[in-house]
């Protein structure tokens, strides 16, 4: 499913998280602003919740990448904090 339509169905409340790992294979892999941009706004707009994995505001202002992000998690605003606990717990397992 295209993030557009995945950002869609979390704003009409038909989902609850998406989440945009890092993948081992590709640890410096940005994402595209074009593909969080709109949806995004969306989300944020029906009352949930966007933000890198460490937390931080994505940041459209640099180019055409997220260069200063890491990931995405979108939320419908109740389980952003949740999210991010188990992603830094998960990150530090790993470590």
């Amino acid at each position: 499913m295209d993030s557009q339509a995945k950002y869609a169905v979390l704003a009409a409340g038909a989902g609850d998280l998406l989440l945009r790992l890092l993948s081992p294979k590709q640890p410096d892999y940005r994402e595209k602003i074009w593909d969080q941009a709109a949806g995004s706004l969306v989300v944020e707009e029906a009352g949930g919740r966007i933000s890198d994995l460490d937390g931080h505001p994505l940041d459209f202002t640099v180019g055409r990448t997220l260069v200063r992000n890491r990931g995405v998690i979108a939320s419908n605003g109740h389980l952003h904090a949740a999210a991010l606990q188990a992603v830094r717990q998960v990150r530090q397992g790993c470590q």
